[in-house]
């Protein structure tokens, strides 16, 4: 996958859960944190469910969380095999 189609992905995401709850608030319950960082994309397929599960496109949001670390962790084995 190339760099313009995981931004795609990364985008969707962000659309898809623009109105999910997230770990990440700040002062007076705002989310302060991006949505589509490794850490919170890793954190949505372990937690997300809790409180997303019966959102519209939770499943959809899933499947793009899965596809975009997929991606990022087969990056980093190739990245460490060309060391």
């Amino acid at each position: 996958m190339n760099v313009q189609e995981l931004l795609n992905l990364r985008t969707r995401f962000e659309e898809v859960t623009q109105d999910f709850k997230f770990e990440y608030s700040g002062p007076n319950g705002l989310d302060l944190m991006p949505r589509s960082d490794i850490n919170t994309l890793k954190w949505f397929v372990e937690n997300g469910h809790k409180s997303n599960s019966l959102r519209d496109g939770y499943q959809k949001a899933y499947e793009l969380a899965e596809a975009i670390i997929t991606e990022y962790e087969n990056g980093r084995t190739e990245e460490t095999r060309d060391r």
